[in-house]
């Protein structure tokens, strides 16, 4: 997630506007189970708006624009499983 050093706010490389920078290494169990929660949130948002529009528009795309899509999808849904496999050991450790 590249950070502007100018600016107070870091983007991800969805676009999706992160928190202030102060929140991005949060210090608890607590802040990091949560912050892990809203970008499950983030990414399940994502997921859903992506396979909408494809829903609507991959009639229109070549199959290099498809295969992109494919191929971003399958990088979200990664993300999204390390993000629900962090989700568990922050819940145990938490003894949630």
């Amino acid at each position: 997630m590249p950070i502007d050093r100018y600016a107070e706010y870091s983007e991800n490389r969805n676009g999706l506007e992160a928190g202030p920078r102060e929140r991005l290494m949060p210090r608890t169990l607590q802040e990091q189970l949560d912050q892990v929660e809203r970008d499950i949130k983030l990414f399940t948002e994502f997921d859903r708006a992506e396979k909408a529009r494809f829903n609507r528009e991959s009639f229109l795309w070549t199959a290099e624009d498809r295969i992109e899509w494919q191929e971003t999808q399958s990088d979200n849904a990664r993300r999204l499983r390390d993000l629900l496999d962090e989700r568990d050991a922050l819940r145990s450790q938490l003894d949630l």
